[in-house]
């Protein structure tokens, strides 16, 4: 039997091993046809939430995003619901985000059974939710009060002449202290005398309290004779009251005019508050940080880390591992990078010259004989595609594959944990080498991130031919999706 022939006799029997384990440990719906109701409700602000978004009830899906449409000024999003999910007339509907960064979501309240049953169709009521845009937005007016408290800090100490002031404080401070020091020491004895005399002091008064307050009593009768004899007096002292308050009014007026002065943007401070330039460069700082938080919000970060037996290598060199990252700002498009070490095969052509010695005349000649190779060695490998989403199952991609140009189609399915696709690259030809590389590859994701895979390398190339078999595991990391903010803002 070739080897060709038994290579894929081995291909199909993995691939069926792995459709078997796959309908053995899943329950595998290829029709959605749940019975599903379709609501809609009006929301002032539906930034960020996808299309195909998920619908939650306390943090469980039960239905998606249909679709978002702009009526007036609102955002008119449609979605359905699982019909097995009871939902009220007084349900309420609210934009929701796992985490600070994860993915929007509609977070639904199905409300009270007394209310009666949603009809379908039915438009059920929205609140507003406090969302990091609106965090953002109390940042920018933090920002515009911070700007003010440092150009009022930098016009009265700024600059050298302000450096001067501070150390001439700092100096004054010095020797303040080292005096105070130098006085407390050289004066001991007379503080402690001091001490002691207040101690006597207070002790008296404790003693001569209970007469003090004897004596205040008569004092208050007699000053109500007084105030009694004396009303006339008293009238002016009321007249010279009235004339304070007046002055009182005076100092509220030149205030007033103190405040409209500054509304006029008149003086250092009436320009800070007033000047249109500061407020406008103030505006564009918030709406850049506005712009970068929104885009760390939507975008999302996935890795996979993976290994394979191959075939047909040398000892030692018969593994490939690989981490891969992908970087995905919407759902129907994505950048990927892998660092992997491979045992790829790699074909060598080497000329040697022999000598020929020309029997009739004895001339010696160097004559070139050429040798061709095959070497499995491992190596290191770099891959940057760009992929895209045509239609719900497929994937295209192209662009760096293993160091070399190429591009693949792929095929996806219950919600991308089978994976079966196909790579081609290295367009090159050279002795035993004929056609471009090729991968051929099926996975499947059978629990939590955990998936299986089999495949055939070089299936056009006799040399290179190879099938293999391994497995990984994929996540999402929300500590990359940070460090990547943080780049963005650094920019």
């Amino acid at each position: 039997m070739k080897q060709e022939t038994k290579v894929g006799i081995f291909f199909v029997v993995t691939i069926f091993i792995i459709g078997w384990l796959i309908f053995k440990t899943e329950k595998l719906i290829f029709f959605d046809k749940a019975p599903k109701r379709i609501f809609t409700t009006n929301f002032d602000q539906a930034a960020g939430l996808p299309k195909q978004g998920k619908v939650r009830i306390a943090g469980v899906e039960v239905g998606k995003v249909l679709g978002i449409q702009l009526a007036g000024n609102k955002a008119v999003v449609t979605f359905s619901v699982d019909e097995s999910v009871a939902v009220h007339r007084d349900a309420i509907v609210s934009l929701a985000n796992i985490g600070i960064l994860g993915e929007k979501y509609i977070d639904l309240n199905p409300g009270h059974p007394e209310k009666g049953t949603a009809t379908m169709g039915m438009q059920l009521a929205s609140i507003t939710t406090i969302g990091l845009d609106s965090i953002i937005e109390n940042i920018g007016a933090i920002a515009i009060d911070l700007k003010g408290i440092t150009y009022a800090l930098h016009e009265s100490i700024g600059g050298e002449n302000g450096r001067m002031k501070l150390d001439e404080i700092m100096d004054n401070l010095q020797m303040l202290t080292a005096e105070f020091r130098a006085v407390t020491q050289e004066n001991h004895g007379a503080i402690n005398r001091t001490m002691a005399n207040i101690e006597g002091i207070t002790s008296d008064f404790r003693e001569r309290l209970p007469v003090l307050a004897r004596q205040f009593g008569e004092l208050g009768d007699r000053l109500n004779a007084l105030i009694k004899e004396n009303g006339p007096e008293l009238s002016g002292l009321a007249s010279d009251a009235r004339k304070l308050a007046q002055g009182f009014q005076s100092t509220s007026d030149n205030l007033r005019s103190i405040t409209d002065k500054l509304n006029r943007g008149e003086g250092t401070i009436g320009k800070l508050l007033t000047d249109e330039t500061t407020i406008t460069k103030l505006n564009e700082a918030v709406s850049g940080l506005t712009e970068v938080f929104g885009g760390i919000g939507n975008m999302e970060v996935r890795l996979d880390m993976g290994a394979a037996s191959w075939a047909n290598r040398g000892s030692g060199n018969s593994g490939k591992a690989g981490l891969g990252i992908e970087i995905a700002r919407k759902n129907d498009y994505w950048y990927s990078f892998e660092f992997s070490s491979s045992p790829d095969g790699k074909v060598t052509n080497k000329t040697n010259y022999i000598t020929w010695t020309n029997p009739e005349t004895g001339e010696h000649i160097l004559v070139p004989a050429n040798y061709h190779s095959v070497n499995v060695e491992q190596g290191f490998n770099f891959s940057a595609e760009f992929n895209k989403r045509i239609g719900k199952n497929f994937v295209l991609h192209g662009g760096i594959i293993d160091g070399t140009g190429g591009g693949g189609i792929e095929y996806r399915a219950f919600k991308d944990r089978f994976r079966l696709g196909a790579l081609f690259y290295d367009f090159t030809q050279r002795e035993g080498k004929e056609n471009p590389r090729s991968r051929a590859t099926a996975s499947y994701e059978f629990w939590k991130g955990l998936y299986a895979q089999a495949g055939i390398q070089d299936i056009a190339n006799k040399d290179t031919r190879s099938f293999f078999f391994g497995g990984g595991f994929r996540w999402k990391d929300d500590d990359i999706k940070k460090m990547v903010g943080l780049v963005g803002m650094a920019k």
